[in-house]
């Protein structure tokens, strides 16, 4: 039993844990439609990284949901085990990498002890956890606070990038100065001396399934090129991205010449916003020294302003193209909760390494020998 507290505090509330996300179905579908969420923590997409890189992880997942006598869901939680590189059980939010913000679903106005709440979930599960360690976590979205970012919580070591797309009744293009305006039309205009330009939204389909292989494709040579790790690659992601496109949960937008890909931006949508998820580019010289990717984000903003979109973001990480783009900075923070004797000796170690990582991120020449290391296999990933 989880006891409530406050002015506005109802009655006594039960808490469950699912060892499977299907079993947890009906509770999140309604939350997720009354409560505030980002596109990440739809259950179909979770349900679904659950069982291809989840699974390849050896991830448990363990879905705390809070209800009233009634049934009647308050909170969820959506959680997963694993073990750690340090053979600590942990628990993190289950989409993993895959998700650029995490947070609970919690109705407004429940008044709880989160910490408790926590310590009890833990104590429930089927393989408990000495630590909750909970990444990436704005600590107010959609005009709620997030309870799991308590004062103190470090700094994630990279903010995500956002616009907003309110009240655009021109094209987005004409938002950004002069000059921008006149590279962009000499992108595009060089781009369509090549062959029949086409901007292709929301594709459907076989074209859909053509364009997410392009953008693997791509994003092998890139990254390839760039000396950098290829997560692409790995065939749990290649089956989670075909079945989250091919259960319509992946929204998919290309740039083609002559039916070629060029570019691309994939995502997800929920209640007026759209989150990117990737994105890609030929990296053909004759082709990659116009922009296609540049010139199809400005596309995407237009069609997804004149949808009736709300916000925009373009995920965790700084990049020019971002700042060229997002008017926010949506920081973001990792907060650490031991529940066992071992998950308090090692919190602090979990707080050192957010610290540092994001001093590698200031630095980021600090970041290539130890991306060396990693692709010879000597250094942990995460």
């Amino acid at each position: 039993m989880v006891t409530t507290q406050g002015a506005r505090a109802l009655a006594p509330l039960s808490l469950e844990v699912f060892a499977r996300v299907e079993d947890a179905r009906d509770d999140w579908r309604t939350l997720l439609a009354e409560t505030a969420a980002s596109p990440y923590q739809n259950y179909d997409y979770a349900r679904l990284w659950a069982a291809t890189i989840g699974a390849a992880q050896g991830l448990a997942p363990a879905i705390v949901v809070l209800r009233d006598a009634r049934g009647t869901p308050y909170a969820l939680f959506p959680f997963a085990t694993r073990r750690s590189k340090f053979g600590l059980r942990v628990a993190e939010y289950i989409c993993g990498r895959e998700s650029n913000l995490n947070l609970p679903l919690i109705r407004p106005g429940l008044d709880i002890d989160f910490a408790a709440c926590l310590r009890a979930a833990a104590a429930r599960m089927q393989q408990p956890p000495d630590l909750f360690l909970l990444k990436n976590q704005p600590r107010r979205f959609d005009g709620e606070d997030n309870p799991l970012v308590p004062q103190g919580a470090e700094r994630s070591p990279s903010a995500a990038y956002g616009a907003s797309l309110r009240g655009i009744l021109a094209p987005m293009e004409e938002r950004f100065s002069s000059g921008t305006r006149k590279k962009l039309r000499y992108q595009r205009r060089k781009l369509q001396q090549m062959g029949d330009l086409a901007f292709e939204h929301a594709a459907e389909g076989a074209r859909k399934s053509q364009i997410v292989r392009a953008l693997f494709s791509q994003k092998a040579v890139r990254l390839a090129h760039l000396g950098k790790t290829n997560p692409f690659a790995q065939e749990a992601m290649g089956d989670f991205l075909a079945r989250i496109a091919e259960e319509g949960v992946l929204e998919v937008h290309a740039l083609g010449i002559d039916a070629r890909v060029v570019a691309t931006y994939v995502g997800l949508a929920h209640a007026g916003r759209f989150s990117v998820l990737a994105n890609s580019f030929e990296s053909d010289k004759e082709v990659a020294r116009f922009s296609p990717g540049e010139v199809l984000l400005h596309a995407l903003l237009d069609n997804l302003a004149s949808r009736g979109f709300l916000e925009f973001d373009l995920g965790i990480g700084e990049a020019a193209y971002k700042d060229a783009v997002c008017d926010e900075k949506i920081e973001l923070f990792d907060a650490v909760f031991p529940v066992s004797a071992a998950g308090a000796i090692a919190a602090p170690l979990y707080g050192a390494a957010t610290r540092a990582k994001r001093e590698i991120k200031r630095r980021p020449w600090l970041a290539r020998p130890i991306e060396r290391l990693r692709r010879g296999g000597l250094a942990p990933r995460g």
